[in-house]
C-alpha cells in the first residue's frame, strides 16, 4: 500500500520540516518588547534572506546571520540627545549685561607715615647734607681763603655772630657758631625734605635733589641776611659758594632710605 495514501503513516515520518528563523525576545530602551528573529535551520537556504555582513569583511556567514537589525541596537532619539545643560556654556563664559557687571573694587588710600619715622629719617638725611655740604665749603675756603675755618665763620653770620666781617681764622665762639648753624639748619632741612616726600608720594633722585638744591639757594639769598651771601662770596668764592648748593642737591638725591 502506498504509504503516500496512508495520513497515519505520513504524520509518523521524520521529513525534515522546513523551519523559519528562531525568535528571540528583545526590549528596547524606550520599553517596547519585541521578538528578534534570528538563525537559521540548515536546509532553509532559500527562504532566508543573504547575511548583513558578507563573510569575505571578516565576518562569518552564521555570526552574519546573528547580527541584530539597526533599529535593535541604535539609541532611541530620546536618549541620543543631550540635555540642555550639558550644552549650555558654563556661568563664567555667560556674557553679563553692564548694569550686572561689579564695579571695581576702591584704591585703599595710603596710609600716612608715621611722623615718627619721618623725623628719623630726616635726621639722616640732614646728617649726609651736613657732611657733604660743611666738606664742600672747608674744601671752597681753604683754596680761596687757605684757611677751612673762613667758611665756618661766614656762616655764623647768618645768626648776627661775628660781625659783618669775619676773621679767616679758627675763632672759639664764631667757628663753633657757623658749623652748630650749619648742622641745625641742615638737620631741620632733612626733616622738612622726607617730610615733603612723603606727602607727595615721591622718593628721592635728581629731580628732587635739584629741588632741594634750588630751595637752600633761595633759603640763603632772600631769606636770610645780606651778610650771609656777601661773605660766602668772600670766603669761598663765587664757585665754591654755588658749589655748596651742588653737595647739597647731590647729597639730598642720594639721601638714604
Amino acid at each position: 500500500m502506498d504509504n503516500r495514501m496512508n495520513p497515519e503513516h505520513a504524520a509518523g515520518t521524520s521529513e525534515p520540516e522546513h523551519q523559519g528563523p528562531r525568535p528571540v525576545p528583545y526590549t528596547y530602551h524606550d520599553g517596547r518588547e519585541d521578538y528578534l528573529h534570528v538563525g537559521r535551520q540548515e536546509g532553509a537556504v532559500a527562504d532566508q534572506p543573504e547575511a548583513l555582513v558578507p563573510p569575505s569583511e571578516g565576518m562569518s556567514a552564521p555570526a552574519a546571520a546573528t547580527a541584530l537589525p539597526p533599529e535593535a541596537t541604535a539609541l532611541p532619539p530620546e536618549a541620543a540627545a543631550l540635555p540642555p545643560e550639558a550644552t549650555a556654556p558654563p556661568p563664567a563664559a555667560t556674557p553679563r549685561p553692564p548694569e550686572a557687571t561689579p564695579p571695581a573694587p576702591a584704591q585703599r588710600p595710603r596710609q600716612a607715615t608715621p611722623m615718627s619715622e619721618i623725623v628719623t629719617r630726616g635726621l639722616r638725611t640732614g646728617a649726609v647734607m651736613t657732611a657733604a655740604t660743611m666738606c664742600t665749603m672747608m674744601a671752597a675756603s681753604t683754596l680761596k681763603r687757605g684757611s677751612p675755618w673762613a667758611s665756618m665763620n661766614a656762616m655764623a653770620t647768618a645768626v648776627g655772630i661775628g660781625g659783618r666781617r669775619v676773621s679767616d681764622r679758627f675763632d672759639p665762639v664764631v667757628t663753633p657758631a657757623g658749623i652748630a648753624v650749619l648742622a641745625g639748619g641742615l638737620l631741620a632741612w632733612g626733616i622738612g625734605y622726607e617730610k615733603a616726600l612723603d606727602a607727595s608720594g615721591q622718593r628721592s633722585g635728581a629731580l628732587t635733589g635739584a629741588l632741594s638744591a634750588l630751595g637752600g639757594f633761595l633759603l640763603d639769598d632772600l631769606v636770610l641776611p645780606d651778610r650771609l651771601m656777601q661773605n660766602f662770596r668772600a670766603k669761598m668764592g663765587v664757585v665754591g659758594t654755588f658749589s655748596k648748593y651742588i653737595a647739597l642737591g647731590v647729597a639730598s638725591a642720594a639721601a638714604p632710605r
